[in-house]
């Protein structure tokens, strides 16, 4: 699923002109939605796998803002407390650590699959460490959910997962590192069938993982970010984007689209999304302090000394430590959103902001961009030191008019309490653990949105 300035003045995205409180221009209806209570409006989903239940630290919980007519409406938490919900609340859990979003057993409502990445349990009679749980959506969603079986052996039973229709049949099917799973699936969890020995990768490590149908063929492709575990003399490190591309029978073997070199591995991000409206998904990976957009066979370099892009590259800055791609301001092209959580400004470390860039005919060139952070008229609150404003981001259509508003997280607000801004036509809301009545502390709210 694709997802979709600083600034102290009224915010202007993409030409489209913004009163205050602003409402960020809209991206076009995604094909894949967030309505798990089918109302007509999307549903902001944060996971919150630190955050403490029951007085269990890093048990971890979801917190969902239903959307309505008004935007955002009601809020609800969702844990291993909660009635319905496979497990029990433990210390150390990680409840909510991945999301991922879909259709999965075809009735028309979205679900969402919950990966909880310590938990304990056990089948076959082999001790198991990690396991995804699907929420079903409905009239009354997450009211009921069921752990996946575990396929193998493996004790490890966690990783990161990604949906998609990988066959073409036109059921959603989740995905991990040599685990694909084809829907629909039974309310038992279990799947119509499943690939064994589908390798996502070439190279040592994943760093993140995304879907989208990238050779415009209908049938969606898993692309992967990886590095080596070692760096070079001069202290990069090597990685590599591949493609495992769908088809009738399922994932194809990876293959490498590029490689490139980079320092500081951490805060890699990977999104896919069509940027030039030539009916393919491109691929886009941030945060090393460059964006990297991959086109078929051609590639370019964004960074914030690219003619266009407000700002400056700077050491410590993490530009595009976390992106997504949707259609910001309705013109037919993906643009791409990117956070710099740690951006400073006005003598402030690691405040965060984010950037959109426009996408067009000949895909994003750095022209247009514009940037937004807590210093930007009508965004509540202020910017602060470690805030981290833009760690994640999302896109939702909460007010049900047809398009969708952006979601930004900034994980080290209030000391890293966490906190998540809406925006939308109903102006910009900001929500952390304590909105949800769930202690607040160190929780870092808004860590995980969905894949």
């Amino acid at each position: 699923m694709s997802v979709r300035r600083g600034s102290v003045v009224v915010l202007a995205l993409l030409g489209a002109t913004l009163t205050a409180p602003p409402s960020l221009a809209h991206a076009q209806h995604p094909a894949l939605t967030q309505d798990f209570n089918g109302d007509g409006y999307e549903d902001q989903v944060t996971g919150v796998p630190v955050g403490t239940v029951a007085g269990k630290k890093r048990a971890g919980y979801i917190a969902v803002v239903y959307g309505s007519a008004r935007g955002p409406g009601t809020r609800k938490v969702y844990s291993q407390a909660s009635p319905g919900i496979p497990g029990g609340v433990e210390y150390h859990d990680m409840f909510g650590a991945h999301l991922t979003v879909g259709d999965y057993d075809g009735d028309g409502y979205p679900d969402l699959l919950v990966e909880t990445d310590n938990e304990q349990w056990t089948q076959d009679g082999i001790a198991r460490d990690g396991h995804r749980t699907i929420l079903w959506g409905g009239p009354k969603p997450f009211t009921s959910g069921k752990v996946l079986p575990a396929l193998t052996t493996s004790r490890y039973q966690g990783s990161i997962t990604v949906a998609g229709d990988f066959d073409g049949d036109g059921h959603q099917d989740l995905a991990r590192q040599d685990d694909v799973r084809f829907g629909p699936f039974g309310r038992d969890g279990r799947a119509a069938s499943a690939q064994r020995k589908a390798p996502f990768i070439l190279t040592d490590e994943r760093t993140a993982v995304a879907s989208g149908d990238t050779d415009g063929d209908g049938i969606t492709d898993v692309v992967t970010l990886a590095r080596e575990y070692e760096s070079n003399t001069e202290h990069r490190f090597r990685y590599e984007v591949t493609v495992a591309r769908g088809s009738a029978s399922g994932l194809l073997p990876p293959t490498a689209v590029t490689t490139f070199q980079a320092k500081d591995p951490w805060d890699e991000s990977l999104a896919v999304g069509d940027v030039d409206g030539d009916g393919r998904d491109e691929i886009v990976t941030g945060g090393t302090s460059e964006i990297l957009v991959l086109d078929g066979g051609s590639a370019r370099l964004i960074d914030q000394d690219t003619p266009g892009v407000p700002g400056a590259e700077e050491t410590g800055d993490r530009f595009g430590g976390f992106v997504s791609v949707g259609d910001v301001d309705g013109d037919g092209y993906g643009d791409i959103v990117a956070g710099n959580p740690s951006e400073d400004f006005g003598g402030l470390t690691d405040a965060g902001n984010v950037a959109v860039l426009p996408g067009g005919p000949d895909g994003p060139t750095g022209a247009g961009t514009v940037v937004f952070s807590q210093a930007s008229a009508g965004v509540p609150g202020a910017a602060e030191s470690n805030d981290r404003f833009g760690s994640r981001t999302d896109l939702v259509d909460g007010d049900g008019d047809g398009l969708v508003e952006p979601v930004v997280s900034a994980v080290g607000e209030n000391d890293w309490a966490g906190g998540v801004w809406l925006f939308s036509d109903h102006g910009v809301r900001s929500f952390g653990g304590g909105s949800f009545g769930m202690p607040a502390a160190d929780s870092r709210f808004g860590d995980r949105f969905p894949q």
